[in-house]
C-alpha cells in the first residue's frame, strides 16, 4: 500500500510539474514578443558570484508603459546590472533592455519578494541603474547591488581575479535626489542635525535596535521614517 501511495504521489507531482511548465511556456510564447532584449552571453567563470542568485527564480517585470508580465524565470546580474530571463519557447537566456523596464520583482523560495526599480543616478552610478527598494516611504532606502571584477590573491583564485561585492546604499527623495549612506550607526546619524541625532539615538536605544548588518540598518531607518525625522539633503 505504501509503495503504491508513493507511486501515485510521484505521478501526481510529475503531472503537476508538467502542467506548470506548460503554462509558463504558453505564457512566455504569448508575452515574449513584448519583451525587448538580446541573447545573454555568460560571464567568465572567476571566483565569487556575478549574480544575485545561483539559479533562475520566478518573478515579474513591469514595462515602461505599465504592463506587468509575471511567472518569468529571472536572474539578476549584479556584475553588469542586467536582468536576464529564460525564454523556454526558444530555450534561451535573454538580457532585457533596461530602458524598457520600470522595474522587476524576484520571489525567493522562502516566500520573500525583492523589488528592484530602475532609476537614473548621475551623481553616483552615472547611468540608469537597478536599485533594490529596501524601504519605500516619503524617503526611500535603496541598495545598489553592484559587484566588481577585481584583482585578488592567486590563493583565492588561480586567475588572480574575482567578483567582489561593492554594494552602495542611498536615502532617496524624488524631489531632492540621493544621499549616500553606509550601514553603520555613525554614518546614519551624520545625515541629521545635532538635535535630531539625539532623537534618533534615543529611538534606537529605546527599541533595542543595533545597526550591525543590513536587517538592523533597515529596521533603524523604518523607525526613523515612522517618527518622520528628516535627514539633511
Amino acid at each position: 500500500m505504501t509503495s503504491k501511495l508513493l507511486l501515485y504521489t510521484s505521478i501526481a507531482g510529475l503531472f503537476l510539474s508538467l502542467n506548470v511548465a506548460a503554462q509558463q511556456t504558453s505564457m512566455n510564447s504569448q508575452t515574449s514578443g513584448k519583451i525587448r532584449g538580446a541573447r545573454f552571453i555568460p560571464f567568465p567563470n572567476y571566483s565569487g558570484k556575478p549574480y544575485l542568485y545561483d539559479k533562475f527564480l520566478v518573478g515579474e517585470i513591469e514595462l515602461t508603459e505599465g504592463t506587468k508580465i509575471s511567472n518569468l524565470g529571472l536572474s539578476y546580474s549584479t556584475y553588469r546590472d542586467e536582468l536576464i530571463y529564460y525564454n523556454p519557447a526558444i530555450s534561451a537566456q535573454i538580457v532585457i533592455d533596461k530602458i524598457s523596464l520600470n522595474g522587476f520583482t524576484i520571489h525567493e523560495l522562502n516566500g520573500k519578494s525583492r523589488h528592484f526599480r530602475r532609476q537614473y543616478c548621475a551623481e553616483y552610478t552615472h547611468d540608469q541603474s537597478y536599485f533594490e527598494v529596501l524601504s519605500d516611504g516619503a524617503l526611500a532606502l535603496l541598495a545598489y547591488r553592484k559587484v566588481n571584477l577585481e584583482p585578488c590573491s592567486t590563493y583565492y583564485s588561480k586567475s588572480g581575479l574575482a567578483y567582489a561585492p561593492a554594494f552602495s546604499y542611498f536615502l532617496y527623495s524624488r524631489e531632492k535626489g540621493y544621499i549616500p549612506v553606509n550601514q553603520t550607526r555613525n554614518s546614519l546619524l551624520s545625515k541629521f542635525t545635532k538635535s535630531d541625532q539625539k532623537k534618533v539615538k534615543k529611538l534606537l536605544r529605546k527599541n533595542g535596535i543595533v545597526i550591525a548588518d543590513e536587517p538592523g540598518f533597515i529596521k533603524a531607518w523604518n523607525l526613523i521614517e515612522e517618527y518622520q525625522i528628516q535627514p539633511i539633503f
